[in-house]
């Protein structure tokens, strides 16, 4: 007897939460100017990524003399296969900088903007790698001289290539002063490796290793354990 169309089992729906997270997802172009694309983004010109569609699946069951001849390690053979190659696509989103002739790269969830260097309001009695404090748009935040702060010498303010990096890290708006903005790129993690002694000449603590490309290497710096200080003694503003 056929049963009726409300005994039948009805797909279960996506949550509510999980729908909104599917839509707010955006598509950072593979490479790019950093500020062009950070920009591009903050102006909300990026539409967020359609969610993947899915053909329903077609349950089909094999005879039970196919089910016997299939050898058991098909299955977990097939499971590594597909486990491996989601490790070397898997991708990561980077924005890169320069600090005296090395390219380095964070996370680009990260950083807010990248901006030219404007005036900077120095704070007494503030540490030497604090060049002070910017009025961004209202808002008051201290600009911090990474290239000091590493030990890597000094920024010249008033080069042509120099800019500031707005990061926001624990909640915390902080400018961070570099030699040269590169760009906004995607590297496949398979590519990072750890940072061998002859590449860095910074403690390795503040780094997550080193993305390894056919044409330069990137310097992969953790943002939260070089800013970890200032931030744990409330010497970075809200």
């Amino acid at each position: 007897m056929a049963r009726s169309p409300s005994s039948r089992k009805k797909a279960p729906r996506k949550s509510h939460s999980a729908r909104a997270e599917d839509a707010s997802r955006i598509a950072l172009p593979s490479s790019g100017l950093a500020a062009d694309i950070l920009a591009l983004a903050a102006s909300g010109a990026l539409e967020p990524a359609p969610a993947a569609e899915t053909a329903p699946l077609v349950e089909r069951r094999a005879p039970e003399s196919e089910a016997a001849a299939a050898p058991a390690h098909n299955i977990s053979l097939f499971g590594a296969v597909r486990e491996q190659r989601k490790a070397v696509e898997a991708t990561e989103h980077l924005a890169t900088f320069f600090l005296s002739g090395e390219e380095y790269g964070v996370d680009v969830r990260l950083v807010q903007e990248i901006i030219r260097v404007s005036e900077i309001t120095q704070v007494p009695r503030a540490p030497g790698f604090i060049k002070g404090v910017i009025n961004l748009r209202g808002r008051v935040i201290p600009v911090l001289d990474l290239k000091r702060k590493l030990g890597l010498g000094e920024v010249a303010e008033s080069a042509r290539t120099a800019r500031i990096v707005v990061v926001k890290v624990k909640e915390r708006l902080v400018g961070l002063l570099v030699d040269g903005a590169s760009q906004v790129l995607k590297v496949p993690v398979a590519s990072i490796e750890a940072a061998p002694e002859e590449v860095v000449e910074i403690d390795a603590n503040y780094l997550r290793g080193v993305a390894k490309l056919e044409d330069r290497l990137i310097i992969l710096m953790d943002l939260p354990k070089v800013l970890a200080l200032e931030l744990r003694e409330g010497g970075v503003a809200e």
